[in-house]
């Protein structure tokens, strides 16, 4: 028997209506008023105090009376903030408001060209909730009015997972690799501030990718070429059948869409992401495999509109020639440097001029003009999950949520509420978000995806400014680089030491040996000397680098 038949087997006095969901008074802010045959009871929790039968009421009909699929055809017409806010109310609509038919419902709803839920353990849930939650905004810099608007973006695309603004168009990368572009319609209201532009059209630049970059500045003019990552089917060799599945770079012109250039890699290697780097007639491609390692190839973008064919040699970059133990997880780049994130968290920099090396650093003292390339590692307090990189400053964001900014500060850019520049990471109180700027706009990207797990962990007792150490029946915290071990074993040996001196200069060589930039080692020696002194020692001063 079908559920529309199980219905009509009941002989309700009253017609379920698509907003009569709600059973319970006064617990979800959308509940209406309720016939007097409807049991005002929470199924799991028993009847509602007072809630005795009343002479001449009829009968109550419990919730749990009903078909499951009509609870969950009536449920899939609320908006999904309710059917989340009526998840929260018991075990009974938690089940229910949690099952795949009613999210399934949801998501043909809102989004009803979308033919296949897509991928995750809760697929339709997935889907739902990407195309909920998707959205571009942007805010314009300049003027006094400082307003938040929302763009015209692809109702086709499921979700939103990247986007990118040039001169002419945006680009945005759904979750199943269609890359759609459409005008960058900014238009001047009559009180004078930016809106998008209602009337804008967008279109599908191609299918298959799987990332995209263009040039690496924020002026949007620069960007006139757009990278493209891609899997493409490509016929089988001579003697061989069938297809075979090939990354793929393809060059498509940013103010037209049209495809003017196209690279195809061996079939055993596979890419996750690309980035640029370099000057338009030396412009670099560094594409990340899914091992993690980092390979490179140079080509002139000025003869890219240049109708002919050549081979480009692809190559493996420094960083995974020279430390091939590292696995990197992502990266970023700018027109002179690039910033590597391994999967444990570390982050090596690769600075090919001398004037963002200082701006960066502060110094010249590390820096090989005969060898760019050279991977330089940063020493952090904790593992690095983000990063961003602007010409002569970067961000990056912790495993804590922590945001840190380094480099040049003439400006104020790094958020510190001055403009001195800093040498190393410093940590500002900001919180991190999807965001994307350019000289004329502030873009904003929303999309949630439930299959991603919460990138951030609480910040240990430790670490926060005011509490104590944890004591050792605590539990022992993630160290994941083995800081903690490394420092009871100096302790262990500046204890066995018979001598206030024996300790001072086995303190020295300890500081020798820690991560720790040039000036905090310089720093600490002094100290270091001073108590020597102060105790009636005679300084040596810091160790040799042979030590």
């Amino acid at each position: 028997m079908s559920w529309q038949e199980q219905t009509a087997s009941y002989s309700l006095p009253w017609k379920p209506a698509p907003h009569c969901i709600s059973f319970y008074s006064g617990l979800v802010p959308f509940a209406p008023t309720l016939p007097p045959e409807v049991k005002r009871s929470c199924p799991s929790c028993g009847p509602e105090p007072g809630g005795e039968e009343k002479k001449g009421r009829g009968n109550p009909i419990s919730v749990q009376l009903f078909p499951p699929e009509l609870v969950e055809h009536i449920i899939s017409f609320l908006p999904v903030r309710d059917v989340v806010a009526l998840g929260q109310t018991c075990h009974y609509f938690r089940e229910v408001c949690d099952t795949e038919g009613v999210w399934r419902r949801i998501c043909r709803r809102l989004s009803p060209r979308l033919r296949e839920q897509g991928s995750g353990v809760r697929p339709w849930k997935r889907a739902a909730i990407l195309n909920y939650t998707k959205g571009l905004y942007f805010q314009a810099f300049g003027g006094r009015r400082r307003c938040l608007s929302k763009s015209v973006a692809p109702l086709l695309a499921h979700g939103y997972r990247r986007f990118l603004p040039t001169k002419d168009h945006v680009f945005i990368l759904d979750y199943v690799g269609t890359l759609f572009f459409f005008k960058n319609a900014l238009v001047s209201s009559t009180l004078g501030q930016i809106q998008w532009k209602r009337a804008c059209r967008y279109v599908v630049l191609c299918r298959g990718a799987k990332d995209f970059a263009s040039d690496p500045r924020c002026d949007t003019v620069y960007r006139k070429y757009l990278y493209v990552l891609a899997t493409r089917e490509q016929l089988g060799v001579a003697g061989a059948t069938g297809s075979r599945a090939c990354d793929c770079v393809e060059v498509y012109l940013q103010s037209s869409g049209q495809r003017v250039f196209k690279m195809t890699f061996h079939h055993s290697m596979s890419f996750k992401q690309i980035v640029l780097v370099g000057q338009e007639t030396q412009r670099a491609l560094l594409l990340l495999t899914e091992e993690g390692k980092i390979y490179s190839l140079v080509v002139n973008e000025t003869q890219l509109d240049q109708p002919r064919s050549y081979t480009v040699q692809l190559a493996l970059r420094k960083v995974s020639h020279c430390l091939p133990h590292l696995r990197v997880a992502c990266m970023a780049s700018n027109q002179s440097s690039t910033v590597y994130i391994t999967d444990q968290g570390g982050v090596y920099f690769e600075v090919h001029t001398p004037g963002v090396y200082r701006d960066l650093f502060g110094t010249l003292q590390a820096f090989d003009p005969l060898d760019q390339q050279m991977p330089l590692a940063l020493s952090l307090p904790a593992k690095i999950l983000f990063c961003a990189l602007g010409y002569n400053h970067l961000g990056l964001v912790d495993e804590f949520g922590r945001i840190f900014m380094q480099g040049n500060n003439r400006y104020g850019q790094l958020g510190t509420g001055d403009k001195m520049d800093r040498g190393e990471p410093t940590q500002v109180p900001l919180c991190a978000c999807s965001l994307c700027s350019t000289r004329e706009c502030l873009y904003m990207l929303s999309s949630h995806d439930i299959e991603h797990h919460p990138a951030y962990r609480d910040l240990p007792a430790s670490r926060v400014v005011g509490n104590p150490e944890p004591s050792p029946g605590a539990g022992a915290p993630q160290d994941p680089g083995g800081t903690a071990q490394a420092c009871e074993e100096y302790l262990s040996q500046i204890h066995s030491c018979p001598t206030l001196q024996d300790r001072m200069e086995k303190m020295k060589e300890i500081v020798g040996w820690m991560p720790l930039m040039a000036a905090q080692k310089d720093f600490f020696w002094e100290a270091l000397d001073m108590l020597q002194t102060a105790a009636g020692g005679v300084g040596e001063g810091p160790p040799t680098p042979d030590s």
